[in-house]
């Protein structure tokens, strides 16, 4: 019987849960598509998810895996209310913020278009916690670094918009130990009594698994949007390029976006890609930072052979493609068998 980490990832239209054991082998993989991603209430799709991807395994697996722990990250920054209403991280309003927050954007859209419904709600996520807390009963922000907390929240921006602080969890480090899953959790998920960690973003659980967190590494995360991610020891800002911390002190993320990119012509979407690629070349160079010669590819793409020749041959980089198509999935679980072992 092998022993596995269930990591489960919740994205925009649908969640992905994979069985990986410690030697990082992906012995099973599912996609459960949300039946009305559009809902305001889209969270509570995400328990039902996870509902039948469980059923599945049980169907499949059950006298052949063992499930030691659960591990959850999720699209963000997306906010939910206790009661599953969901504000996407696609979607803000148009407000007068000029702060760094990816979060305070949503906040103030919920407080300030939804009043009723923010003010009743006793708790607000920072979204895949919603799932954690339905599961545990327990309720923590995940803030994937020190250095991430003006991209979440400060007392202080929250009170400049009259934001009531209390109804948003305390911050805890990414791979916490939520507890175990809830007497009720148990018999609805049909699981033994385990651990729940909690990785947070989906775009940090991503780093993780491409192991784009060491400094030189680069990846290309590619779905229906994609997004180019170089680990550098040098904080630089540069237009059109993001720039976050790294999970290590002293290192910074470099990402460019390309949004919508799955639904773009392919000769469009190669050279929005190689755009992207020269871009942050270019700013290696100007900043005395080597660039790397090989990418770690994840996604849907990782199986389209004659895809990833034409973009090697582009952009004039070797690459490397993932174990999983869904990174997302080998990060929770690295994490959380990193702590079971107690080596993180």
């Amino acid at each position: 019987m092998k022993k596995c980490v269930l990591s489960v990832d919740i994205g925009t239209t649908s969640l992905k849960a994979g069985l990986i054991t410690a030697e990082g082998e992906v012995v099973f993989v599912y996609t459960e598509n949300y039946s009305a991603p559009e809902n305001r209430f889209v969270a509570e799709s995400w328990i039902w998810a996870l509902k039948s991807a469980v059923d599945k395994i049980k169907d499949q697996f059950d006298s052949l895996i063992k499930i030691v722990a659960i591990a959850i990250s999720g699209n963000g920054p997306t906010v939910v209310a206790t009661n599953g209403m969901t504000i996407r991280w696609n979607e803000s309003g148009n407000f007068a913020y000029k702060g760094k927050s990816l979060f305070m954007p949503k906040l103030i859209f919920f407080q300030t278009m939804m009043n009723e419904a923010f003010d009743e709600s006793d708790l607000i996520f920072s979204g895949p916690e919603f799932l954690i807390f339905n599961l545990t009963g327990n309720a923590a922000t995940i803030l994937p670094e020190e250095r991430y907390l003006e991209t979440y929240w400060t007392n202080e921006e929250l009170e400049e918009y009259s934001i009531d602080s209390s109804k948003l969890p305390p911050f805890v480090p990414l791979g916490t130990n939520f507890g175990n899953l809830s007497k009720n959790a148990m018999e609805f998920f049909n699981l033994d009594e385990v651990p729940v960690f909690g990785i947070g973003p989906d775009f940090i659980a991503a780093l993780i698994g491409t192991k784009t967190i060491e400094k030189g590494r680069l990846c290309d995360r590619c779905g229906s949007s994609e997004g180019i991610n170089f680990c550098v020891d040098k904080e630089i800002y540069a237009p059109n390029i993001r720039t976050l911390p790294s999970l290590k002190e002293g290192l910074w993320n470099l990402s460019v976006l390309i949004p919508n990119s799955g639904s773009l012509p392919e000769d469009v979407r190669l050279e929005k890609v190689k755009e992207g690629v020269d871009s942050l070349r270019e700013l290696a160079i100007s900043n005395n930072v080597d660039f790397p010669k090989e990418m770690t590819v994840s996604g849907g793409q990782i199986f389209d052979k004659d895809l990833l020749k034409k973009k090697e041959e582009l952009l004039g980089l070797k690459l490397i493609v993932c174990e999983c198509e869904h990174a997302e999935l080998l990060g929770n679980a690295t994490v959380a068998w990193s702590k079971l072992n107690g080596t993180l």
